[in-house]
């Protein structure tokens, strides 16, 4: 393969100097990362396919689950100015839009800023009149003191050159991961991405599938070949001779074959070797990455290795309960707080509906078998849980021991009854003195 310092002569048609040298050296055995900042991290979600797909797996089913708003007592308050203001946030966008958007932005940068146009006048004044999702890499937070960090909100609408759109700190909802990089400018005012410590699995995932792509597209390594002459410098060939040679030589390379030539040649390896294309079996370490992180299973991705169907029903269990439903919970949690004093409904919240959802449905005959063995449950208590109406019938709230044997309440101790010789005889013991001192 060509020297670091070949290649910079080609570039520049001079040699390099000593500092030019140490920078290509360093810039050739060093990897290069970009910033960690927002823009990195919605590059990492709209360019690479798995980002998206991983975080997708978990938008998307979120917004549909049904939500309803509920009393401090647990019932279901229908005319509800907080779910009436959910399921019509703003004129472009429905709830389940809203929903996706807010747990798109959160899942890519760590935050989610929620903007409340506040009524001014009439019955509802002081309420919010529209809900907006507002892009995290246009939000800045200005800072007020120690203890009341946050001052507001400036939106600059597609960028910092703009005149901002300034927030009242109450206005805006800040939905935020977690960030411990506290300093001195109020970093961990702003959740951590779960992109940030994925930076450098992320790029090297984006490298593996341009690696699998360079090698697909070319049928392998790719190179220069120059032809020499006696003296060992390169030689001129006539434009038919370097299409031959070169025809002869990618028809040669895509079926396997060597190309065999009496002249003296110099080959300078340009991609990569069978051994180098190892680096795209990497490319499942590196989606386990981000698997993890959005606690994702594996098992729900096209190409699993371990995509039985129980394998695949326990994995879409493990993915609602470990990541859709406390991404979906915690929102809403943090929306109820916000917008319940905005509309004088305080004590009430907002509640996902999981009932219709048939991965977080146990399964009825694991149910039945479990309860029947616990040897703690009446028969009525078993069919009200498998969703059967309550029986009257004799015996139906008895706890059983075993099924179909004689009820819990019907068991006794043995009744006592002297060690007469009948008895130990129907006990099989022959011996009285044996059988007390053993």
């Amino acid at each position: 393969m060509a020297s670091v310092k070949e290649i910079w002569q080609r570039l520049t048609g001079k040699d390099p100097n000593p500092l030019d040298q140490f920078l290509l050296q360093w810039m050739a055995t060093n990897a290069i990362y970009p910033d960690q900042g927002e823009s990195t991290h919605l590059s990492n979600y709209t360019d690479n396919n798995n980002v998206f797909t991983v975080i997708n797996k978990i938008t998307e089913p979120a917004s549909t689950v049904p939500v309803y708003q509920y009393d401090a007592k647990g019932e279901e308050v229908a005319n509800g100015k907080m779910i009436a203001r959910l399921n019509n946030p703003n004129p472009y966008q429905s709830r389940n839009e809203f929903i996706e958007a807010a747990m798109t932005f959160y899942l890519i940068f760590g935050n989610a800023y929620t903007a409340a146009e506040i009524l001014e006048n009439g019955l509802n004044a002081g309420s919010a009149g529209r809900l907006d999702q507002l892009p995290p890499q246009w939000i800045a937070i200005n800072l007020g003191t120690y203890f009341d960090p946050i001052r507001g909100y400036s939106f600059y609408p597609f960028g910092a050159k703009n005149t901002p759109v300034d927030y009242e700190k109450e206005r805006i909802m800040h939905w935020k991961e977690f960030n411990p990089d506290y300093d001195s400018m109020g970093g961990h005012l702003k959740g951590m991405s779960r992109l940030r410590p994925l930076l450098k699995s992320v790029i090297a995932n984006n490298e593996s599938y341009n690696t699998m792509v360079k090698a697909m597209q070319n049928q392998g390594a790719w190179g220069i070949l120059t032809m020499l002459g006696e003296e060992g410098k390169g030689m001129d060939l006539t434009k038919p001779q370097a299409a031959e040679l070169k025809t002869r030589f990618r028809r040669d390379a895509s079926s396997g074959k060597l190309t065999v030539t009496g002249k003296l040649t110099k080959w300078e390896q340009i991609g990569l070797s069978m051994v180098e294309l190892e680096v795209i079996k990497a490319l499942g370490t590196f989606k386990g990455d981000l698997y993890d992180a959005y606690n994702v299973p594996p098992q729900l991705f096209a190409g699993s290795q371990d995509r039985t169907y129980n394998n695949y029903k326990e994995a879409e269990r493990a993915l609602w309960a470990n990541a859709i439903c406390p991404s979906l919970d915690a929102f809403l949690s943090k929306l109820s707080r916000w917008m319940a004093p905005m509309f004088k409904e305080e004590g009430q919240y907002l509640q996902a509906d999981y009932s219709g959802i048939e991965a977080l449905q146990k399964n009825v005959a694991e149910m039945i078998a479990w309860m029947v063995q616990a040897r703690s449950f009446t028969k009525n208590e078993i069919r009200e849980a498998v969703g059967y109406d309550h029986m009257d019938a004799p015996g139906m709230d008895e706890v059983y021991d075993m099924a179909g044997m004689m009820p819990v309440s019907s068991l006794g101790s043995m009744p006592e009854m002297p060690l007469t010789e009948e008895v130990l005889k129907a006990l099989k013991i022959n011996d009285y003195r044996h059988a007390v001192t053993n």
